[in-house]
């Protein structure tokens, strides 16, 4: 079942790029496309996802252990790597990264290694709580 949470989206969009509302919705595709097809690869059944963009998450049954740390760590690879992929970081001022309100040169370089930081912290608190 997917559930689309258009709160945590529009959360993600004001905390990672209100300039940029169409990156952060293409960041939180990669991440979500991203975990569904290592789910799908390490053979675990997929119950439920939840897209809600750096909050977003999936139930997924069958995987334990070390495929559990993989399921968890690849849609922030995803993103790191789309984000250096896109190339332009190195242009970018430290202020304009931090600053969701900047005007960015390179956008979803930037967007992507954003919501790359955002979800690993959500991700972690989301560990760390349950």
């Amino acid at each position: 079942m997917l559930t689309v949470d258009f709160i945590g989206l529009l959360l993600t969009v004001g905390l990672i790029g209100p300039r940029y509302p169409h990156c952060v919705l293409f960041a939180a595709t990669i991440n979500l496309i991203s975990q569904i097809a290592v789910a799908l690869f390490l053979q675990g059944d997929i119950h439920s996802i939840v897209a809600a963009g750096a909050f977003g998450g999936m139930e997924v049954s069958h995987v334990t252990g070390f495929k559990n740390a993989v399921l968890a760590i690849s849609p922030l690879l995803a993103n790191y790597i789309a984000g250096k992929a896109a190339g332009g970081m190195e242009f970018e001022s430290t202020s304009n990264i931090i600053n969701p309100f900047a005007m960015l040169k390179h956008p979803i370089a930037v967007i992507n290694i954003r919501f790359c930081i955002a979800s690993s912290l959500f991700t972690l608190l989301g560990i760390l709580f349950s």
